[in-house]
């Protein structure tokens, strides 16, 4: 049985881990030439990669293998003398301190500049190939649901704390598209991680949607991961997203472009929630109507 030493774990991932006691942690739900998924027996996500990218719920490890020869979906995974096991594999965790990212965001945002960044923002996401992504007109399912999304949800939020008629939008869009994380739920995330972090700067509540309403209508992993957003619990791509926006210097167009290539359509999808929950939050910040422009440059009005 090889041991894999993990490099990095989230605070997350560590706390899933926390016992000193050999005990079943979950079940792999999925499995990748460069990852899998667990879903613990509370309910949590752990993912373990080869990648460098963290988050709070990814334990980094160093594997130049296929996890696919290795690791079953359905088997499961458990803690053995400090490790975490399958049948094929232990992973070695110890010593490896927890890294926790707090996300913190000026109560002074600068929203003229980030008006402009979605302004522009707007405009790439325009130009560039969407094909499968919410912007793709030929996906007309997805494309309609996201415009009746901005008219019955995102628009209302300027007039209202929370509009009684959000959560019903919101859930149309929820599980549509294609992909492993569908677009409507990339979408989603994107636009409640960026409202819920600005929300504060605004005096505004932030936006919770119940998690047994996102797991009903998509795959429990891509619930949780909008669940965790919405949050605020992201990995680093997505952290330096919000940090970009408390800084006078932070480069959010860049930091955004940086995303869009992220997965088959999920950059693209994430970026365009990202772009208009800016436009609404500045519009409630500075009294404007930019929103209508942006969402019509964007084919959704």
């Amino acid at each position: 049985m090889p041991t894999l030493h993990a490099n990095q774990i989230g605070s997350l991932a560590a706390q899933a881990l926390n016992s000193d006691e050999d005990s079943t942690v979950g079940q792999v739900i999925a499995t990748f030439p460069n990852s899998f998924y667990v879903k613990t027996r509370d309910d949590q996500l752990l993912f373990i990669t080869n990648r460098s990218l963290r988050s709070p719920i990814t334990i980094n490890v160093a594997y130049f293998g296929s996890f696919t020869d290795i690791v079953r979906p359905l088997e499961l995974v458990y803690l053995h003398d400090g490790r975490l096991c399958n049948s094929n594999l232990s992973i070695n965790f110890a010593n490896i301190p927890s890294r926790e990212e707090k996300v913190l965001v000026d109560k002074n945002p600068y929203y003229l500049k980030l008006m402009e960044a979605s302004i522009l923002l707007s405009t790439i996401l325009n130009v560039i190939e969407n094909a499968g992504s919410v912007l793709d007109q030929d996906q007309l399912m997805v494309h309609d649901s996201i415009g009746g999304f901005v008219r019955h949800g995102l628009l209302p939020l300027r007039n209202k704390e929370i509009p009684p008629e959000f959560a019903a939008a919101a859930s149309k869009i929820i599980g549509l598209g294609p992909g492993f994380t569908p677009s409507g739920d990339d979408f989603l995330l994107g636009f409640l991680l960026i409202y819920n972090s600005l929300s504060p700067a605004i005096a505004r509540t932030p936006i919770f949607l119940d998690f047994k309403q996102l797991a009903g209508r998509t795959n429990w992993i891509s619930a949780k991961l909008v669940d965790y957003a919405q949050h605020l619990q992201v990995d680093d791509q997505l952290l330096r997203v919000i940090r970009s926006m408390s800084d006078v210097h932070g480069d959010t167009v860049t930091a955004l472009e940086a995303l869009i290539p992220r997965g088959h359509t999920s950059g693209i999808d994430i970026a365009t929630g990202v772009v208009l929950a800016l436009s609404v939050i500045c519009d409630i910040a500075l009294e404007q109507r930019t929103t209508e422009a942006i969402a019509a440059k964007l084919g959704f009005l």
